[in-house]
């Protein structure tokens, strides 16, 4: 196989017309730049250059070959810079997977911030749980929850925050059925459980040094944030559910939290990406850019 520093120096001995100012040049000994073109010589099976005392003379096999090697290092010239320009300029496509437990609400304006800070990178989203598949298909990045996936040792993590929970109804619903007085009473209640169970669900509730298990049959079951918020909304029961995703219907008395004080254990959330030597830029300013929106619009802070 043909070399590319052999065609460099062969492109650059034929533009100077000299072995001896090409050497300089290139800062290498004259002996090599012959060593090369013989090389290249050998490999291709033709004279390229007519070594004379007046100087070189390229043949017409030189000629022909010269437009292809020229061609060649060009396009090699412009992947490397193409390379390069991704490495410190966000650009291209940037690929994401986002879990259920984010509200797409929540993230979306931030999807549409990102791209319009940086207008030259495009965005893939998808909405799933898994995470290694998705470094298979070539995604970039992938947001997870809690479990930090690092089995394979050719992924690294960012934590982008933590958001905290709690057990929230519809004043409506309390209206109507009462508040629970103690972690026992709740099965009593309708309860709306986040996953997808069929039969028993399980809450693990804290306060202070106390950890209670309560087991209960959800009224609903489902694992979509969004619409076990809006079933908490209409009335249906309660839920245990993140600050992000109801931190404004509790300023605004949409939603009251009952049993305060036990409290759902909370939940981290972390950018997930395959180790490599240079991060692409525009994977390094999405993550930069997560940490530095995300994060406060996890906890409790209402903007």
């Amino acid at each position: 196989m043909i070399e590319t520093a052999d065609l460099l120096v062969f492109t650059r001995v034929v533009e100077l017309e000299s072995l001896t100012r090409a050497a300089q040049i290139m800062g290498v000994p004259k002996s090599t730049i012959s060593r090369r073109l013989t090389r290249l010589e050998e490999k291709l099976g033709v004279r390229l250059l007519h070594r004379t005392t007046h100087g070189i003379i390229t043949t017409e096999q030189g000629v022909v070959f010269f437009d292809y090697a020229a061609r060649c290092l060009g396009v090699l010239r412009d992947g490397t810079n193409a390379v390069q320009a991704a490495m410190t300029r966000p650009q291209g496509l940037l690929r994401i997977s986002v879990p259920h437990e984010l509200d797409r609400s929540l993230l979306a304006p931030m999807l549409s911030a990102y791209l319009k800070t940086y207008p030259d990178v495009r965005l893939v989203t998808v909405l799933s749980n898994e995470t290694t598949d998705h470094f298979r298909d070539g995604f970039d990045l992938a947001i997870v929850a809690d479990t930090l996936p690092l089995a394979e040792a050719s992924l690294m993590t960012t934590k982008l925050g933590t958001t905290e929970y709690g057990l929230y109804a519809a004043p409506e619903y309390l209206e109507q059925h009462g508040f629970p007085q103690s972690h026992v009473d709740l099965p009593r209640f309708d309860l709306l459980a986040w996953g997808t169970v069929d039969a028993k669900a399980q809450w693990q509730l804290t306060h202070g040094s106390y950890d209670v298990t309560v087991e209960f049959r959800p009224r609903l079951a489902c694992n979509d944030l969004v619409l076990l918020r809006q079933s908490v909304l209409s009335g249906l029961g309660i839920a245990a559910l993140p600050a992000f995703i109801c931190k404004h219907d509790l300023a605004e008395g949409r939603m009251v939290e009952v049993l305060t004080g036990w409290r759902p254990p909370g939940s981290s959330f972390f950018a997930v990406f395959p180790l490599q030597q240079t991060m692409p830029a525009r994977v390094r300013t999405f993550i930069d850019f997560l940490v530095e929106r995300l994060r406060p619009t996890l906890s409790w802070e209402v903007d």
